[in-house]
């Protein structure tokens, strides 16, 4: 996979690609510098849309986090 993300300001999408390929169990080869420009620009309309989507906007304004009762425990990688 050498040669790929050569102007290094597309990490993310490569991520979100990759990520995208395994799990859809499409093939790697897919992603490259020659078609990540087309894959920047679907995720911005797709984040556009949600952005202005009125019934996510509305189910996100009545969201509330989950509230844990407890900090997490943190485990020391020495003790495994």
């Amino acid at each position: 996979m050498s040669g790929l993300n050569r102007l290094q300001c597309h990490c993310g999408v490569y991520t979100i690609k990759h990520i995208e390929c395994h799990v859809l169990g499409l093939d790697i080869s897919m992603v490259s510098d020659e078609n990540i420009w087309g894959a920047r620009i679907k995720i911005m309309w797709d984040l556009w849309e949600a952005a202005n989507d009125l019934e996510l906007i509305e189910r996100m304004s009545k969201y509330e986090p989950v509230k844990c009762s407890k900090p997490p425990e943190y485990v020391e990688i020495d003790d495994l």
